[in-house]
């Protein structure tokens, strides 16, 4: 029996519309007209159930968008479909990570559901297409975002996006602007997941090439990929090439805060040696209640290199204050001062708390702070307690080399 003897409405003619709908981003529209879907999909209707589940993608309604397509995925596995599928568990897992926007209501989610879906499906897409350059480079953002910064892995898999771009051919790669968005942001991945892991020669080429090769389509902000290309060249310390990126990242396009880049400057400073400088371009630049707890961090750095015990006690207490993510970094060094002074109680229990953090938040021990409790072990004379952890020092260093190796 053909679709028109049974009653149902002609497919190409609710496609036509679709299409129109599409063009004008009329998600609601298009998303209300899959209530003309049959019960049961055939071939007919695969196209037409696919654009209303992108409809439903576009509105953030995930789970219906995913069960729709799941039932068009049963009729017809496709790599498309598979990556239209792990997209949509991608992008309800990168909106849990920002704050909801005023006309945006956050969707309440199952992260741990959504994790193992994006990694069902992604690895679906690239089995029927392990050069997908849209799949790969959202593979890497998962590892280095939605992840705690796997960016070992991240790596990886930014490589083979960008391999499997430059490997097109010339004239695919002039018609498909599509796939440039992604290779350049698979590029600027690349440097920063370089960054993270230590190699910071990798990373400046990295970010070197994406400056140079989105320098008309800014698929990258300018202000973002200057501030990157600034910390490559400090930490390969090439201080004269991180000052002309940090400044010229003042300057560039891009959202208008720039109190991060006017940190990278101090710490720049910081690391020539150039305390007052350094003091200078935070002090100047960004006033005390803008702070954010990495600068008052480095402010107290730039005091402690300098000498000023209690300036860098009062910066560090002031980043406390503020700091989510990286309270461990401010324990220890707190930590480190009263263990300086001979204040040893005082100081194991900062760094037990910066270990416990570390722990919670991200899964794994701090090696500044197990270095910290063994060297006011050692000057207790608890032997048993030093030997112990030695032993967690060295597996860590284990387990970093083989991270480095990968």
């Amino acid at each position: 029996m053909s679709l028109e003897q049974a009653g149902a409405p002609d497919v190409r003619e609710l496609l036509e519309t679709a299409r129109a709908l599409m063009a004008k981003a009329a998600w609601d529209e298009l998303a209300g007209l899959g209530a003309r879907l049959p019960q049961t999909l055939d071939r007919h209707w695969l196209s037409f159930a696919d654009s209303v589940s992108f409809a439903l993608g576009q509105l953030h309604r995930t789970d219906e968008a995913a069960a729709l397509l799941e039932r068009a995925w049963a009729v017809e596995p496709t790599h498309r479909r598979a990556s239209s599928l792990a997209w949509l568990y991608y992008s309800a897992l990168m909106r849990q990570k920002r704050p909801p926007r005023r006309d945006e209501p956050r969707e309440p989610r199952d992260r741990e559901a959504d994790r193992r879906a994006f990694t069902r499906w992604i690895r679906e897409a690239l089995s029927f297409d392990p050069r997908s350059v849209k799949d790969l480079y959202r593979l890497g953002i998962y590892e280095s975002q939605i992840e705690s910064r796997r960016d070992a892995a991240a790596l990886r898999a930014f490589l083979r996006a960008i391999r499997a771009y430059r490997a097109l051919p010339l004239e695919v790669r002039r018609c498909r602007h599509d796939l440039r968005k992604p290779y350049i942001r698979a590029l600027y991945g690349a440097a920063r997941s370089s960054l993270r892991l230590g190699r910071a020669g990798d990373a400046r080429g990295f970010i070197y090439i994406c400056i140079r090769e989105d320098r008309e389509t800014h698929h990258v902000e300018p202000l973002h990929k200057l501030f990157l290309a600034g910390k490559a060249c400090t930490e390969s310390k090439r201080w004269d090439e991180a000052e002309r990126a940090f400044r010229l990242a003042l300057d560039a396009k891009g959202p208008p805060a720039r109190d991060f880049v006017y940190g990278g400057l101090a710490k720049l400073e910081l690391l020539r040696g150039r305390l007052d400088d350094a003091r200078a371009w935070v002090e100047n630049h960004v006033p005390p209640p803008r702070r954010s707890a990495v600068l008052w961090r480095l402010l107290g750095d730039i005091h402690a290199r300098a000498g000023r015990v209690e300036e860098a006690r009062s910066a560090w207490n002031n980043a406390l204050l503020k700091d989510r993510g990286g309270r461990h970094l401010t324990l220890v060094r707190l930590a480190q001062l009263d263990l300086a002074a001979g204040r040893l109680k005082d100081a194991e229990r900062q760094f037990e708390k910066a270990l416990e953090f570390r722990r919670r938040h991200y899964v794994s021990d701090d090696p500044p702070a197990l270095r910290g409790l063994l060297q006011a072990a050692e000057a207790r004379g608890d032997a048993p307690r030093a030997a112990e952890l030695r032993q967690r020092l060295e597996a860590l260093d284990r387990r970093a080399g083989r991270g480095r190796a990968a």
